[in-house]
């Protein structure tokens, strides 16, 4: 969502792209894109009746642990680029499902962290 703080649509909240997943951070980029960190991909937890998570959280049970395995298992490891206008301009995906919370442009390479795994990459463009 993009809300407006000036201008003429001073206070208003209106879409500004669709994510394929969820967004963890988000980044300018050098020449004003932004660099978004899908962190994972739509589960069936979330879109579960009410009563069931209201039952998990009753569990005796870490829900660090319980995040975190969740997370792995759902892991999208993905990096999509935005314009200005939240149009989609590109899609990196790491099939192997690494979990990406974190993307920041420096010196033409994208580095990538994961607040999960312990874990750094960098992305150099051919």
């Amino acid at each position: 969502m993009r809300y407006w703080l000036k201008g003429p649509k001073k206070g208003e909240l209106e879409l500004f792209s669709s994510m394929p997943g969820y967004p963890d951070n988000v980044r300018r980029g050098k020449n004003g894109d932004f660099f978004v960190a899908i962190h994972a991909k739509p589960n069936i937890l979330l879109k579960s009746p009410i009563w069931i998570r209201a039952a998990l959280l009753k569990l005796p049970i870490s829900l660090t642990s319980v995040y975190t395995k969740i997370s792995r298992m759902l892991a999208k490891g993905m990096v999509i680029r935005l314009s200005q206008d939240g149009v989609l301009v590109e899609v990196l995906e790491d099939q192997e499902g690494k979990v990406v919370s974190e993307v920041e442009e420096h010196d033409g390479k994208l580095w990538m962290g994961s607040v999960i795994l312990p874990q750094i990459a960098i992305y150099t463009e051919k």
